[in-house]
This record gives C-alpha cells, structure tokens and sequence, in this order.
C-alpha cells in the first residue's frame, strides 16, 4: 500500500482529488499504481471517476470491484461541459456511503476544478478558496482550471503569498 503522491481530500474520506493511481504520463508505474490502489481501497474509496482521455486503469478498477465513470477531458479549457456531467455524478455518487475518487493523468487542474466546483455547490465554499487548498495540497491549479470556475487566478494562488506577507519577517510559514 502506498499513499499517492499528489492528492486532496476536499471532503475528508468522502471525495478526492488525485493524480492518475500509479502516475501519469511517462512517469506510470504499474507496481505504484497497484499500491495507491490499495491505498484508495484502505480509505474507503468505491467509486472512482477518470477524466483520462484514455481508457488505462479502467480494467484494473473493474478487476477491484470499484465502480467507475469515465468522461475523457482534453484539458480545463475544454472541460465545461465535462465539469456539469461530473457535478451531476458527483451529487448522485456522494450521496452513498464510501468516498469517490476523481483523477485526471498528470494535469490535476480539471479534477481540482471538479471538486472546488462540488464544495461550491453543495457546502458554500469560494471556489477560490477550493482551488487554494487543491493548490496547496500538490495539485496543479491552471488559469484555465481558475477560468473554469470564474476565479482571477491571482485569487487562487494569493492566500500563499498573503499568508508570507503577514509573517513579521516576510517569510513564508510553511518553510
């Protein structure tokens, strides 16, 4: 079992939001992507949705017993259409016990976008502040992941920057 190396619980052990399991592009790794597997698997993941514009890792779900839903998104630019479809599976998904799991390859902003979207709509959350914490988590945050949701990406990546710039020496504290 080994945790995945960039990931955001943005609703703890109900929804998160993650790299391809076993990582994406060139970087995959089928022994990593069985242990992270197994990881999502100890946390209570049953569902798990792939913006991939491939089909890889579907079979190893179906092979787990994980249900899936795939919705192939070129990239947060493209992804407006995408983002209502997985809204939609996400309200119907979470209502179930278990947490739901959502992964792009190695660009995270579309997922990220995906799940500040859904704390949006259903718990009041700034996507701005959705986006800052996928941000701060390790995902990736694009301006067009920010476009996406409305927000300034100046507004999405300031809280880091806000948070130095209140520090006495200017510092940041988190280093």
């Amino acid at each position: 079992m080994q945790e995945p190396k960039r990931f955001w619980w943005a609703r703890q052990r109900k929804l998160i939001a993650l790299e391809r399991p076993g990582g994406g592009g060139r970087s995959h790794r089928p022994q990593r992507r069985k242990a992270e597997l197994a990881w999502l698997e100890a946390n209570g993941v049953r569902f798990v949705v792939s913006t991939m514009t491939t089909r890889h890792n579907l079979s190893d779900y179906e092979r787990l017993g994980l249900e899936h839903h795939h919705t192939p998104v070129a990239s947060a630019e493209t992804g407006a259409e995408a983002l209502e479809e997985l809204l939609a599976v996400l309200r119907r998904e979470l209502r179930r016990a278990g947490a739901v799991a959502v992964h792009g390859n190695r660009h995270t902003d579309f997922v990220a976008a995906v799940c500040a979207a859904h704390l949006h709509e259903t718990r009041g959350v700034d996507p701005a502040e959705g986006l800052a914490g996928a941000m701060e988590a390790g995902l990736g945050v694009t301006p067009e992941a920010c476009a996406l949701l409305g927000v300034d990406y100046e507004d999405a990546v300031q809280p880091r920057s806000a948070m130095a710039a209140s520090t006495s020496a200017g510092r940041s504290v988190t280093t």
